[in-house]
């Protein structure tokens, strides 16, 4: 079949790849339909390997190189002894593993578990034809809904899981600094969820429109504005934190969503004058964070598509989509790649 492989740095290619064997007891095969491009998958390959091991993975025993690809839907080929799936059901796939025995996972918090494991990432993920994921990862998609929706309830349910970490939101005033597609995402769960007011906040024209097409206010980072209750970062840069904070009213919340590679200052002093937290927010679960985005897409409460700006052919991942987020991000937010042979 063909896969886009994780060979180490600067070396992604689409190729020809072994099929996903016969599923083991609590596995399902899924013909993918559509996934994702993150930019997890885009770190690994500027500054990789990260979070793709270089050894046998201690739950997965995968390492280098595998399948990328975390952002998947398709529908369920073929099903091992109690997987409890039938053969043609369309699925999304949440994508963490866990040891299933350690606390975390007794709280059914696999992504915080210390062996954790994500599809793409520790064994082969969704951009390919075909892949191998626990049944317990998937959930149906609902009759008329479109096969993108299951690529998109991934993202979607990062910012669910964010949202619901910040506490009850109705009333409040909320900034959302990054308008990527998470920001974009967690900007229209926040409103869903009773945000009286949403500011985006954002230093590119381009993806300030997006903002505005889907009916918020949207302002650079530096254009001065009232502080608010809830603020999240999800830029994942430094300018990005050091202005979510600040911009973090008396006794609000700052919702920590982008990853930051290097460690950055905070003045814990204001912090206690003001009584200001700061909590962070990590991937999703499936029963809080992914069945819930999945309800919001299929409810029509949130508008994906102005948030999907490519879609393209698996053949074409490197050039059309790694190599476009690469050279030119800034007009590129989620690109889908079109699976289907």
């Amino acid at each position: 079949m063909l896969a886009t492989v994780y060979q180490g740095r600067h070396d992604v290619r689409t190729q020809d790849w072994p099929s996903p064997p016969a599923p083991p007891p609590g596995w399902v095969t899924v013909a993918v339909g559509f996934c994702g491009i993150c930019g997890t998958d885009v770190d690994e390959i500027l500054h990789g390997p990260v979070l793709i091991p270089t050894e046998p993975h201690p739950l997965t025993g995968r390492q280098l190189p595998l399948v990328l690809g975390h952002e998947g839907m398709g529908v369920v080929v073929a099903a091992g002894d109690g997987a409890g799936i039938d053969a043609g059901t369309r699925v999304g796939m949440e994508n963490s593993v866990g040891c299933t025995t350690c606390e975390r996972c007794r709280a059914r918090m696999p992504q915080l578990c210390e062996r954790m494991a994500a599809i793409g990432l520790m064994l082969d993920g969704a951009l390919a034809e075909a892949v191998n994921v626990p049944a317990s990862m998937c959930v149906p998609i609902p009759d008329g809904v479109p096969d993108e929706i299951g690529a998109i309830a991934e993202p979607l349910s990062v910012a669910v899981r964010a949202v619901r970490r910040a506490g009850d939101l109705r009333g409040q005033t909320v900034q959302v600094f990054g308008a990527g597609p998470v920001g974009l995402f967690t900007a229209q769960v926040a409103r869903a969820r009773g945000a009286r007011a949403v500011l985006v906040r954002e230093p590119h024209p381009s993806r300030r429109a997006v903002a505005r097409q889907l009916g918020f206010e949207s302002d650079a980072p530096e254009t001065a504005a009232p502080r608010a209750q809830v603020v999240f970062e999800c830029s994942g840069q430094p300018t990005g934190f050091a202005e979510a904070v600040e911009a973090t009213a008396k006794s609000g919340v700052t919702v920590v969503v982008g990853v930051h590679p290097a460690p950055q200052p905070l003045d814990l002093c204001a912090l206690v004058l003001e009584e200001r937290s700061i909590v962070a927010s990590l991937s999703h679960t499936l029963d809080d964070d992914y069945r819930p985005a999945m309800e919001l897409l299929a409810a029509h409460e949130i508008d994906w598509e102005p948030v999907v700006s490519d879609c393209i052919p698996l053949d074409g991942v490197v050039e059309q989509g790694f190599q476009r987020l690469i050279d030119d991000p800034q007009p590129h937010l989620k690109i889908l790649v079109d699976c289907r042979g």
